[in-house]
């Protein structure tokens, strides 16, 4: 929404009568405030620029008098130089008459060749041939190479001194130096016709008071920190500029250069003094502007109540009209242009009267079409959360009847299965539904083919029958006009070629549905369909899981029992082939030996297999339970070792184990896990040609880190995780021909794990595998 602009928000909101005065005075102020504005400026240009001519002006004479002072000063000292003066005494009258004839000299002094001092003359002594050496004095140094040379301002005490420094003639001639004072500068900065507003000093090019005409303020100042200072010591500007003095006040300042001696005339005024013409026209420009408001105020109002009285007459109006009075006109006596809004008014009026009587009919039709498509929509997401969130068919369809029924009102609603194999349909919910009809609605069902049901299901849209006795007349139809029902709503229900049923509404009265009453239903027939697909899905489902449990159950019962049944006899087989072998029922041919040899053989490898069939089935029932006691990680590295280092010596590999020192005692299962680390090892050996398995055992963080490590030809990423699984081998060549029901692995990460640890793998093609056993020292309790 657009807000406006601020600052008019006050006069947005105001009455026409307000606005207009408020106008009227406002192009008053406005055009004052402009000539106003334009005269002080060009006033205050005037004033500033003769103020800058006459400080600029003051700066610039008063640098002139301390330039031809100081050039008075160079020249009087200049004529002590004259090469007829050689005498000392001749030299001490000269120096006598300069310190008489000009009071700023503080001191001179008269250096030879060589930079000894031979004469020094002050107001209070003289002092002859003290031969002070000042070869290194920078007057002396600088005073020999040139002809006059003026040094750096330096103090002495609170009064700022310069030397100036004069080279004598000839070869061996000597020097002049001579201390002026220069208090003298405050005489020369204010005379008497200075202005008193008017502020003049004195700076050298570091920016330190030299002069004042101010006396109270300390010579010596640093004023570089004043803008005006800093910008003609940096030589940026020398024309007139508004500046600061040391108490913040703007003041309008005019420069004079001293180049001989590099210094700078400042002479400045308060710019509040300088503006006191443009004060006192805008103090007048006030007054009349006070009293050119008060003029436009009275105008304004006068004005302003001719041209609001009809604009108010149309205001009443419109209020009129805003609280729906149609009836009243408004009068208004002119025949301008407020005249003919007037009639236009008056005609809008008209037209509003007879658009407000079709328009309220218009909102009662369409409230009460929001309110059925309110319903609808609320009985839409009644239903889609009712399939949704319930498996219950019967809730699900008690829902959809009810809400169909109060929706179409209809006078009763039913929900129909079909039996494809009887090709019947039969009640499956009712609502409303007569007890009399309703039992002989039940019956034997409504046949597919001798009913208007069946037609829908074959057609494959709804039927609507708006007067029942005028219909074909099958035995369904007859039914419900037997029940007072006269008119009828069929929606087939189906899910692609299959019919699942029908949706039927009735009611008593011999009307039409209407179309969008029907595209609904069909909407409410769909979500139908949807929850009877759900229930059946959901009873296959539930009925596949039971099925599956079982033949898991039966699954492990079978492997249970015949591992008992095979392991009886095999151990019986085993038990009379070491017998023969040994000799007890007589001497073997040699030939018969050998097959005793592989009988044995062949007979523990099977025993073996087994045996981990034995495992599986008791972990997968839960029925594997660990004997934990406490035992040595060493024992069992070395019996594995022994055990199966004649497999490996077979294939030419050595099996090597490198334990930390101080391992703790460790709890558990000792015969597990001489399993599970025998059936790595072997792994290892099995499918390794070349090379070495190495054990390494550590304790680490309360755990013991087994590593078994071998050097063959790894496994790929995609299998390192399937390997674990049951009954899976790496499917490759090279690893069929060895053999085994790929159990050992699987067997011994459910060990590892019932003894909360976990079995990591780490391998590299061509490289090696090294399987990572990680479990508790101290396994206090079987994990489930």
């Amino acid at each position: 929404m657009n807000q406006g602009i601020p600052s008019l928000g006050w006069y947005s909101r105001q009455g026409y009568f307000s606005k207009f005065v408020v106008a009227f005075v406002s192009v008053v102020i406005l055009v004052l405030a402009i000539n106003d504005i334009v005269e002080a400026w060009f006033v205050k240009r005037q004033t500033t620029d003769v103020a800058s001519k006459s400080l600029s002006d003051n700066a610039q004479s008063a640098a002139q008098r301390v330039e031809q002072y100081m050039s008075a000063i160079e020249r009087q000292i200049s004529w002590a130089t004259r090469a007829s003066t050689t005498t000392v005494e001749q030299r001490r009258a000269d120096f006598a008459l300069l310190l008489q004839q000009i009071p700023a000299i503080d001191r001179l002094i008269y250096l030879d060749g060589i930079g000894r001092e031979q004469l020094r003359s002050t107001r209070q002594e003289t002092v002859v041939e003290s031969n002070l050496d000042y070869s290194g004095d920078a007057r002396f140094k600088e005073g020999k190479g040139n002809l006059v040379w003026w040094s750096p301002i330096y103090f002495d005490g609170r009064n700022p001194f310069v030397a100036v420094a004069f080279a004598h003639s000839g070869q061996t001639g000597g020097s002049t130096i001579a201390d002026i004072n220069l208090k003298f500068l405050g005489d020369l900065i204010n005379p008497g016709e200075i202005n008193g507003d008017t502020h003049v000093y004195v700076v050298d090019a570091r920016g330190r008071l030299l002069a004042d005409s101010d006396a109270s303020r300390l010579l010596g100042t640093d004023l570089t920190s004043l803008p005006q200072v800093d910008a003609r010591s940096n030589q940026t500007d020398l024309s007139a500029m508004i500046g600061q003095d040391l108490n913040g006040r703007s003041m309008l300042s005019g420069t004079a250069p001293i180049p001989a001696m590099n210094w700078y005339v400042f002479s400045e005024r308060p710019l509040s003094v300088v503006l006191l013409p443009m004060y006192s026209l805008l103090y007048r420009s006030t007054w009349l502007l006070a009293l050119c408001i008060s003029f436009g105020v009275v105008a304004g109002t006068l004005l302003a109540r001719r041209l609001v009285t009809p604009i108010r007459a149309l205001q009443d109006g419109a209020r009129q009209l805003e609280r729906s009075n149609f009836d009243h006109r408004i009068k208004v006596q002119t025949s301008d242009e407020i005249g003919e809004v007037a009639q236009q008014f008056n005609r809008m009026a008209d037209q509003l009267q007879n658009s407000y009587e079709q328009l309220e009919q218009k909102v009662n039709e369409r409230t009460r079409d929001l309110a059925q498509s309110n319903s609808e929509l609320k009985a839409l997401e009644e239903i889609g959360r009712a399939v949704i969130s319930s498996l219950d068919i019967d809730a699900v369809l008690t829902t959809i009847v009810t809400r169909a029924v109060e929706l179409s009102r209809a006078d009763a609603g039913a929900m129909y299965d079909f039996d494809a194999t009887r090709r019947m349909f039969h009640l499956a919910k009712a609502y409303t539904f007569d007890g009399d009809y309703q039992k002989a609605v039940v019956g034997d069902g409504i046949k597919f083919d001798k009913s208007v049901l069946g037609l829908a299901a074959t057609q494959r849209q709804p039927i609507s029958i708006p007067d029942v006795a005028h219909s074909r007349g099958d035995l369904f139809e007859n039914k419900a006009l037997a029940a007072g029902l006269k008119s009828m709503l069929v929606i087939p229900l189906l899910k692609q070629d299959q019919i699942l049923g029908a949706l039927v509404l009735q009611r008593r009265a011999a009307e039409e549905f209407p179309r969008s009453m029907i595209s609904l239903m069909q909407t409410f027939a769909d979500q139908s369909v949807l929850a009877m697909s759900n229930a059946r899905l959901f009873r296959e489902l539930e009925q596949k899981g039971r099925q599956l449990t079982l033949a898991s159950e039966h699954k492990s019962q079978f492997f249970a029992n015949m591992s008992h049944e095979l392991r009886t006899p095999l151990n019986a087989v085993l038990g009379f082939a070491e017998l023969l072998a040994d000799g007890l029922y007589g001497t073997m041919p040699e030939r018969a030996t050998e097959i005793l040899e592989l009988i044995r053989a062949d007979g523990k490898h099977l025993l073996g297999l087994i045996n981990d069939v034995l495992d599986l089935s008791k972990i997968e029932a839960g029925e594997l339970t660990l004997a934990l006691d406490d035992y040595s990680v060493e024992g069992i590295v070395h019996s594995v070792v022994a055990s199966t280092s004649s497999l490996a010596s077979a294939k030419g590999l050595n099996v090597t184990a490198a334990l930390e020192e101080h391992l703790p005692v460790g709890r558990g299962d000792q015969r597990r896990l001489t399993q599970v680390l025998i059936n790595l090892v072997g792994n290892a050996i099995k499918f390794t040609e070349t090379g070495s398995i190495d054990i390494g055992v550590k304790a680490v963080g309360g755990q013991f880190d087994i590593a078994v490590s071998d050097t063959g030809p790894g496994i790929a990423p995609e299998d390192q995780e399937r390997i674990f699984e049951e009954f899976h081998q790496v499917d490759n060549s090279s690893t069929r021909k060895k053999g085994g029901t790929g159990l050992g692995l699987s067997i011994s990460r459910s060990l590892i794990e019932l003894h909360g640890g976990r079995i990591d793998l780490e391998s590299t093609m061509g490289v090696g595998s090294t399987f990572r056993v990680i479990i508790p020292v101290r396994v206090m309790e079987q994990r489930r």
